[in-house]
Formats: structure tokens, sequence, C-alpha cells
């Protein structure tokens, strides 16, 4: 069984530099942000290992570990299954505020719970560990294994799951930041405990920084922040007129969106911002805001975003991270208008 570490993953990646290859990572860009799905091709990518070659042929998803029954699927097979549809907002975790490392589409799929049903866990599983193609793995609790809305996904916006998503299958963890949606996957292995390879206790954890004690973890990334960005105008942008329709979207992992607001003159004073769709868990909702501008020159325009939880974006980042996971502060962007 192949895990890798990140130190595995470093001299992983310089290897395959070597030969030409290198894991992709890009952006959308979201000034193009006019529909509520992302056109698979304008979709995040956010590799951690160079992609493998992959084929529907022959493949097949293995659920072993402790299990009554030890259970393969022919990929051919999972896809005629009873499929549920579900439209989840996927982010890196290491997306910066403001950034395109996020991006929403349409994921159909069957629930990991039916499938686990197959292997029948046993009384004592506390974890389940997917493992990709390339060797990447990550480990989520039972419980969000078992909920009804976490996927095995084979297709993406109505379409055959592209191979630079995940082809033939990924999980979808919606809610959960973009790490636990395995792509590639081959194997699913049901845990007594807790995750045990060493790049879990390392990677996507948080860590906090004091005087007294340096730098020490904090807890696992897992569920989203409540967040939201811009995506027209984006920073420099010439805006002429006195009147202006700002754009952008909003998320909050499991919850819902409840608010998205926007202040021109540094979170001083706030107006609310139109929620173009009724807000849904795991999914961002677009927004716009009508500016009428006053006068000419530099503007500063700053958005942030409340779930139906409370939960309210804070204005600047904890001073105590000292981690780059869960970017959430308000985001600012600075126009010129002529």
């Amino acid at each position: 069984m192949l895990i890798l570490s990140r130190r595995a993953f470093l001299g992983g990646s310089l290897a395959a530099a070597a030969w030409g290859q290198q894991p992709e990572v890009s952006a959308f860009d979201l000034s193009l942000l006019d529909d509520w799905l992302t056109p698979v091709e304008s979709f995040f990518v956010r590799e951690h290992f160079p992609a493998p070659k992959v084929s529907a042929h022959g493949w097949t998803l293995q659920l072993g570990g402790a299990v009554a029954t030890p259970t393969e699927i022919a990929y051919e097979e999972l896809v005629r299954e009873p499929r549920k549809v579900l439209p989840v907002t996927l982010e890196c975790a290491e997306n910066p505020v403001g950034g395109g490392l996020v991006s929403h589409a349409e994921w159909t799929g069957v629930t990991l719970d039916s499938l686990l049903q197959r292997a029948q866990p046993l009384s004592e599983v506390r974890a389940v560990r997917f493992v990709a193609a390339d060797g990447y793995a990550r480990s989520i609790p039972l419980a969000k294994a078992r909920h009804a809305d976490t996927l095995i996904a084979h297709g993406m916006n109505g379409e055959r799951l592209p191979e630079k998503h995940g082809f033939p299958l990924r999980a979808i963890v919606p809610g959960w930041y973009g790490m636990d949606a395995v792509k590639w996957l081959q194997r699913i292995e049901l845990l007594t405990a807790e995750e045990d390879n060493p790049s879990m206790a390392r990677d996507y954890v948080r860590r906090t920084r004091s005087l007294m004690l340096g730098v020490r973890p904090a807890g696992r990334v897992s569920a989203m922040s409540v967040k939201a960005a811009f995506s027209r105008p984006l920073e420099g942008a010439i805006v002429v007129g006195r009147q202006f329709t700002v754009r952008g979207a909003a998320w909050a992992g499991e919850n819902r969106v409840r608010s998205a607001e926007v202040s021109l003159d540094g979170g001083t004073s706030w107006g609310s911002a139109r929620l173009l769709s009724e807000p849904l868990p795991y999914a961002w909702v677009q927004w716009t805001y009508d500016w009428k501008v006053t006068q000419p020159g530099i503007h500063a325009l700053t958005v942030r975003a409340t779930d139906d939880s409370g939960r309210s974006q804070p204005a600047q980042r904890a001073r105590e991270r000292a981690d780059e996971y869960e970017h959430d502060s308000w985001q600012t962007v600075r126009v010129m208008v002529t």
C-alpha cells in the first residue's frame, strides 16, 4: 500500500519534475463567475502528485480493512447504481483571501454509505481512508463518511468525470475542504483508530503560536469556513461611470449563507448585497451590490459573509495562526474610478 507523506511528496515531485511531470495547480478566474456552475474547463485544479494514467477499463473500487465482507466493485457496475446529484463548492484549504482555488459543480455519484453497507464495517471502526491511484491518501471520521451526502462521484456537471478532476472515481466530502475530496479513487479502507499515516498528523493541521509554548498543533482542518469573494471588480480594476454592479460569491461549507455585505469605508458601515438564489448547504451563492459612486479616484470595497449559524468572517486572520490554511478574513479590493 502506497501512502505518501509530504516529505515523500516533495521528493516525488522533484523526481517528477526531472521527468517533465509536475502536479498541476490552476485557479479559477473569478472575473468569469457568471453562472452558478463553474464550467469544467475553468474549474480549479490542485494536485498533490502528478496525475496518474487512468482508464475505466478494468478499474475497480476496493473496500477493505475492518470489515466483515471485503468488497470489490467494478466501475461499470458502480455507475449503474442509484445516483445522487449534489451541488457542492470545493475550496482548497490553502486558498488565499480572494483566491481562485475555489469552484462549484454538480456532482453525480453514489452515496459512500451505500458502499460501506456492502462491506459491513465492524463495530470498532472509527475512520475511513481514501487511497488514490497516485498514492495520495486522506481519512475522514466514520460519521462524516456515513453521512447521506458524502459521495463517490463519477460525474461532474452532467458529464462523465474528467480525468483531471478524478476520473474514473473521486470522493466528494461536502462542506469540507478539497484535500479530502480524493481523486482517482482506488481503495477505501476502514480503520479502527484515528489515521496513523504521518502526513495526517502533519498536513492540513491548524497550528498556533504563543510565547510560552511556541508553535503547536491545534486540530485538523476539515469543515470549510464562511467566506465571500469579489468577482467584479477585482483588485486594480478601472471603473467607468457613477453606477456599478458589484458581484461575487459567498459560501459557508456545511451551512447556508445568510447574508453578504459590502462596505465602502473599511468596515465602519455595511450595505446588504442581494443573494441571487436560495442559499443551500455546501454550495456557494452569487450576490450583487449596487454601488453608487460619489466621486472619481481610488476606492476600497470590502466584502464579508455570515452563515445561518451566526458565523461571520473576521476582519483579520487570527494573529496566533502559524499555518497556511483557512484564510477567511474580509476581502478588500482597491479600484480606480474615472
